[in-house]
């Protein structure tokens, strides 16, 4: 649709904005990606979730050293997450194809807006009371191995089927289950999601679902964003970040949901 050095520097660009976000608030490059993959550059959904995973893996990997250097990671439920998730990942990345592009946007697109909603109009602090006023996850954190083998299969499998990286769903598992704080959630998630995409796009890659001009362009663009965007979410206090998360997805997700009813 667009002459090479133009689809270059628009993929640098998006690639940049994701590396911000994701750095920031943690979830997943696919919000910016494939709706920049399948609307602007005409390439089917199946490659953008491809591309999308690869930013996933750069953003992972910056971003994941830095709040590492900030003191902001718990190593004790990265090698259980990061095992389970990257064998689920790579057989959910072998059900891509057998999916509806559309079921697959609405998905992606419904996670989103419902996370968002709720951080943006609560913070972390009152949504985690909330839920732990509802529902007890004392069974699951007296069990921490089985918990963390379970659930990072579970969000590892989405991440290879949906391209929505990883570091989201860890960040919730982390908050909401585990009982961490926000900035150590973010970063270990985001360290995990470096493992957990890097997986799922080796056998997106190895299909070919992968641009690679624009994976390359786009991930230069998220290795400085990335830089900017966790070093600013460390100087954030959690309330805040919060509610910056849940306005970043909920834009995220509408985004995804127009691109599908257009």
């Amino acid at each position: 649709m667009f002459e090479q050095p133009i689809s270059s520097i628009l993929s640098f660009l998006v690639g940049c904005g994701c590396g911000v976000a994701v750095g920031i608030a943690s979830g997943t490059a696919e919000s910016f990606m494939i709706p920049f993959v399948t609307i602007i550059l005409a390439q089917s959904v199946y490659q953008a979730i491809g591309t999308s995973i690869v930013v996933d893996c750069i953003i992972g990997g910056v971003a994941g050293v830095i709040f590492l250097l900030k003191g902001n990671v718990n190593f004790r439920p990265v090698i259980l997450l990061a095992l389970s998730g990257i064998a689920a990942s790579v057989i959910g990345s072998m059900f891509t194809r057998g999916t509806p592009e559309s079921g697959l946007q609405f998905l992606i697109a419904f996670v989103l807006i419902g996370l968002g909603i709720a951080l943006l109009r609560g913070g972390v602090k009152r949504n985690v009371e909330y839920v732990n006023g509802k529902l007890n996850f004392e069974w699951f954190r007296k069990r921490r191995v089985f918990s963390l083998i379970f659930f990072g299969s579970l969000i590892g499998f989405a991440s290879g089927f949906t391209g929505m990286g990883s570091s989201g769903a860890m960040t919730f598992l982390l908050i909401f289950i585990m009982g961490y704080d926000l900035h150590t959630s973010i970063g270990t998630s985001l360290l995990l999601m470096f493992f957990i995409a890097g997986s799922g796009a080796i056998t997106h890659g190895l299909k070919g679902e992968i641009v690679t001009s624009v994976a390359l362009f786009a991930g230069f663009g998220a290795l400085i964003g990335a830089t900017a965007g966790s070093f600013c979410a460390n100087r954030i206090d959690e309330d805040k970040l919060g509610r910056i998360i849940g306005l970043i997805i909920t834009i995220l997700g509408f985004a995804v949901l127009i691109e599908l009813l257009i």
